[in-house]
């Protein structure tokens, strides 16, 4: 059984062991936060017009430099693969490569014929358009036909339906509109007489 008595707890063994004061328990910032935060605070006071002027001049070469850091880690990395070049397999890519292109070139060559070929005919047909109208013109039945349209239309038999008259919206229809009169019974819009007032 404990026993307090004057500071001091005494214990069931008998033993005597002195009141041990309670640590304090509340958070303080540590000092070396608050040393550092005024050091900072001193030094941008003082010199802040210098750090940002050096801040300024890294940035500005930072963005010249870059540049030649890339094109030194980019010879870093083709050294690298060089090391690790494998002819074989070069070669094989290659290969396959140049086979996709001769499919490619060929693909194309057949289509460059095909279009050559349609010009060709058309040009004949042109040209034979032309000279059966040379020799229509020879004959006397007249150079352009005009009528060419109209005679194939009939040949065919087919004939071309007629434009009908478009149908107003509102005919027929009660229709209000009090700025002009129409409906509305006696309830008729009337502007207000212009001029002055009259009197002598």
């Amino acid at each position: 059984m404990e026993e307090q008595q004057g500071g001091v707890i005494g214990d069931e063994g008998g033993q005597w062991v002195e009141d041990v004061a309670h640590p304090d328990l509340s958070q303080k910032d540590p000092t070396i936060v608050q040393d550092t935060y005024k050091i900072v605070r001193g030094l941008l006071t003082q010199y802040g017009w210098l750090v940002l002027f050096v801040i300024i001049v890294l940035m500005y070469l930072k963005s010249k430099l870059n540049p030649y850091l890339e094109q030194y880690r980019r010879k870093r990395e083709n050294a690298t693969n060089q090391a690790s070049y494998n002819p074989d397999v070069a070669l094989s890519r290659q290969e396959a490569m140049e086979q996709a292109r001769l499919r490619m070139q060929q693909r194309q060559d057949a289509l460059a014929a095909q279009y050559a070929e349609e010009q060709r005919k058309r040009e004949e047909a042109k040209r034979q358009e032309k000279i059966d109208e040379w020799e229509k013109l020879q004959k006397g039945k007249g150079y352009h036909s005009k009528t060419k349209g109209h005679q194939t239309d009939e040949a065919s038999g087919e004939s071309k339906p007629k434009p009908q008259p478009k149908k107003r919206l509102r005919d027929g229809t009660y229709c209000f509109n009090p700025m002009t009169g129409q409906g509305g019974g006696s309830s008729r819009w009337r502007p207000s007489p212009r001029g002055g007032a009259r009197g002598g």
